[in-house]
């Protein structure tokens, strides 16, 4: 009997043992936990539809990018809610009387995450680079020059066949492939892939990537927020929870299950089609983004079909709009059939070109394919079930397309196998993507034939308008340049716009204070 009770006590102090040894090996960087129990941190985890190739955005102009990096870094200038420039890591922005040189004094107390402080060498190497790697950046700096005027002012100055402070501004605040301000030393050891580090200044810190798992970014506690009010993406930042983890679930239902489950706290790029049944649960709270991007075609206009204008006008007057934003959102309140490039939130907003949208004219659409030479040759169309509207959005126009009498072919890919194959010259014909919100019109990489895009459009008419659209610095007048920017996009159509998409977001209710701007971002946001 003394004997079993010995066993017994061994047995007993074996598994104590073991299970101590089980929790103190565990370890903050595992996969994160989705009973929302951790003890004494706070955490937030977000689905998200897809995963970046990089968050480098001088590497990619990928939507998913941006909304994690935006988190990382920061860049001199943003938007605010009005869409208008505002400052971020700038003090101020002081354009002189002559409108020649702007002058960007550094906000106080600004650090990198590796306890660096960010002085205007960093701003000027960043700046830099951007002019390099990003068509925007080559836009708006290729004739101006970058210098450190001290340690913490930064000066741009203007030449005289510059573009104008107020194209340079709005430039230097679009999020797509953005100005974002890194160490000087970062930049010097970024090779042809990229930035070995992801350093920047911004209200979260990146700490591990786990491919196809997920990204986790940390508090950064030495964050110096802005004094201002919150406006978009300017004034102040707070962050409330100690680690941000992004979390990529191409499979839309597993994202709702995940989110209702409490697997997930957020969940981006929900299907419309979840609306009604997350809207009555009561553990969630669903937000409908409005504005979010715009869902369009892209011809490639070197193709044996597309290359011809009248071909491509000839889809966009067959197409029935209504039918297809419909049939891509299920629900009107997700939708808004819209012929402009700029957004009607937007003060750039213009008339030109409706003529040509949403025509439902297969009779014209038949007449300038015959007039093309138009003789049934097969259309390779490339889609992708990653965006489950992209897919549906497909689907409706090669019906469409073959009622105007157009042997279509649909491929469907992977999202960034999609991005591979319009990266070829050959073997498509179009390809079904999204847009973001643009500031101005130089910024839809598709209409400048030297922005090098897959759609391989170039008109010099076109190209010249952006030019004088760059060199302007009167509202009034850039508006009547975009009338005429937008007149001839219409008339050329390189893209059809669709329609403006309104997305669909949701919540678990304790995750408080979020508001949504341009796209999904964590700061001001707190996790009960």
């Amino acid at each position: 009997m003394k004997r079993n009770r010995i066993a017994i006590f061994l047995i007993v102090a074996m598994l104590l043992s073991l299970i101590g040894c089980s929790s103190s090996t565990s370890s903050p960087s595992d996969t994160p936990s989705g009973d929302g129990k951790t003890e004494g941190k706070k955490e937030l985890r977000v689905a998200t539809s897809t995963a970046p190739p990089t968050l480098d955005l001088l590497k990619t102009t990928t939507v998913a990018a941006v909304q994690i990096s935006w988190n990382i870094f920061e860049s001199l200038v943003t938007m605010d809610e009005n869409y208008q420039v505002a400052p971020m890591m700038a003090k101020s922005i002081d354009v002189s009387q002559d409108g020649k040189t702007i002058t960007f004094p550094l906000r106080e107390g600004l650090k990198f995450h590796n306890g660096k402080e960010v002085t205007a060498e960093d701003v000027v190497a960043s700046l830099t680079r951007w002019k390099e790697l990003s068509n925007n950046g080559r836009a708006a700096l290729t004739k101006a020059k970058v210098t450190a005027k001290d340690a913490q002012t930064v000066e741009i100055a203007l030449g005289n066949d510059s573009p104008s402070s107020a194209f340079i501004l709005s430039s230097l605040a679009f999020p797509q492939q953005g100005a974002m301000i890194m160490p000087k030393e970062v930049i010097e050891a970024a090779d042809e892939k990229g930035v070995k580090e992801y350093i920047g200044s911004g209200p979260f810190k990146f700490v591990e990537w786990k491919q196809d798992q997920y990204i986790h970014l940390q508090k950064f506690s030495d964050y110096k927020p802005s004094e201002q009010a919150t406006s978009g993406r300017a004034g102040k930042k707070e962050v409330s929870v100690d680690d941000l983890y992004f979390i990529p679930v191409t499979d839309a239902a597993t994202r709702v299950a995940g989110l209702q489950s409490g697997e997930y706290d957020f969940a981006d790029d929900i299907p419309i089609d979840n609306y009604n049944k997350l809207k009555e649960d009561p553990n969630i709270e669903t937000m409908i983004s409005k504005p979010r991007r715009w869902n369009g075609i892209v011809f490639n206009t070197k193709s044996d079909v597309f290359s011809n204008i009248k071909a491509r006008q000839a889809v966009n007057a067959g197409l029935d709009l209504d039918e297809i934003m419909m049939a891509a959102t299920g629900n009107p309140d997700f939708y808004r059939v819209d012929h402009g490039l700029m957004y009607q939130e937007q003060s750039l907003y213009v008339d030109a070109g409706k003529e040509n949208y949403n025509q439902k004219n297969l009779d014209k659409a038949k007449k300038l394919l015959a007039e093309a030479g138009y003789q049934g040759q097969t259309v390779t169309i490339l889609g992708t079930r990653d965006y489950e509207f992209l897919y549906k959005t497909a689907v409706v126009v090669k019906a469409q397309m073959e009622k105007m009498g157009i042997n279509v072919n649909l491929e469907i890919y992977d999202f960034p196998t999609l991005q591979r194959k319009t990266k070829e010259e050959k073997g498509w014909e179009m390809y079904f993507t999204y847009f973001p919100i643009y500031m101005n019109p130089t910024q839809p990489i598709f209409l400048d034939s030297r922005n090098k895009f897959v759609g391989q459009f170039n008109d010099p008419k076109m190209d010249q308008l952006l030019d004088k659209y760059r060199l302007s610095n009167e509202a009034s007048e850039q508006k009547e340049i975009f009338k005429e920017i937008q007149a001839l996009f219409w008339e050329d159509v390189p893209v059809i716009k669709l329609g403006d998409m309104f997305g669909l977001l949701a919540y678990r209710n304790n995750v408080k204070g979020y508001k949504y701007f341009y796209d999904i971002s964590f700061w001001n946001v707190s996790v009960e």
